[in-house]
């Protein structure tokens, strides 16, 4: 006789294991309960629209706002979500639950979230309806918000290269760019980086009669100097004080740290009254703290007439 085979069939390991359940209770205090082991469809559709608080011989399923609006989020409706539920309920939905999901679902997409790089704004509703139907323009994928607010979905400078390319002339706003007092807008200019100039080798000296030339780059040493002529030449020397310059009246304030009150005539000849303090004297600029811009600015000494300490010298 053959040996019995240990191995079981298919429909004997089935026999075996308790049958899957493909119903929950869902309850008034918003929870599901499936008892015993929870077939695919319940299981799957609970852990998307409910927290799972429980597995084992029974499984406990919450609801509550957030898991309804994680549900939305996935592109689920309010229709959808009832629908479901009730089909895997034991008994008819109960009135708190959909409740919990007819105001989660009125108050979900209220607040809509676009991606944007930037923002092009101007004062004419007409030239930005014209940017936002500009086929040349498509590429920068241009959403119009309001009348003269547009929001493009390329960045910064790749926005400015299109507009600039279609023969339109924008202008950058950055993180130096300021509101002034008057409206207009005002791009604060990058101080000029100035390079040392290169010093010259020195010329090679020859000795006039020996034939023979100094090899380049070796300076003459210097001629040592007389004291006596030296102090002679100081005592001489004119004892009259240069002439005050616009800092002058002020330059304790710059020396202790102290604010300033200066007459400031910007580039467009427009003069204004300046409160400073922190300053930082680089010429031919000044640096410091402009109390009528509220931040730091940079000043021409040159276009600096008068200035005046706050407090007594």
């Amino acid at each position: 006789m053959r040996p019995r085979s240990s191995a079981y069939s298919l429909a004997e390991c089935r026999r075996l294991l308790p049958s899957a359940t493909a119903t929950a209770r869902i309850g008034a205090d918003l929870t599901a309960v499936v008892t015993g082991t929870p077939s695919a469809r319940p299981a799957s559709l609970l852990d998307s629209v409910a927290a799972r608080e429980t597995s084992g011989t029974a499984s406990v399923w919450r609801f509550s706002a957030g898991s309804i609006r994680r549900a939305l989020d996935a592109g689920r409706t309010r229709d959808d979500i009832t629908a479901d539920l009730a089909a895997v309920a034991a008994e008819s939905l109960p009135q708190p639950l959909t409740y919990l999901i007819t105001d989660t679902a009125r108050g979900h997409g209220r607040v809509r979230v676009s991606p944007a790089a930037c923002v092009i704004h101007g004062d004419e509703p007409s030239l930005l309806a014209e940017l936002a139907a500009h086929r040349g323009l498509a590429t920068l994928g241009l959403r119009q918000l309001a009348p003269t607010v547009l929001i493009s979905r390329s960045p910064l400078e790749t926005t400015l290269a299109a507009l600039r390319a279609e023969g339109y002339a924008p202008v950058a706003e950055t993180a130096e760019t300021a509101e002034t007092a008057e409206g207009t807008v005002r791009i604060e200019k990058t101080r000029p980086q100035r390079a040392a100039a290169p010093v010259p080798a020195p010329r090679g000296t020859g000795v006039r009669g020996s034939g023979r030339i100094a090899a380049p780059g070796v300076a003459k040493a210097p001629a040592p100097v007389d004291p006596n002529v030296l102090a002679t030449r100081l005592l001489k020397a004119p004892t009259t004080p240069p002439a005050p310059g616009p800092l002058d009246g002020g330059a304790h304030a710059i020396d202790a740290g102290e604010p300033s009150t200066v007459e400031y005539v910007a580039a467009s000849g427009s003069r204004t009254v300046r409160t400073l303090s922190r300053h930082m004297l680089d010429p031919p600029y000044l640096e410091a703290w402009c109390h009528l811009r509220d931040d730091e600015r940079v000043f021409t000494l040159s276009r600096i007439h008068g200035v005046m300490s706050l407090t007594p010298e």
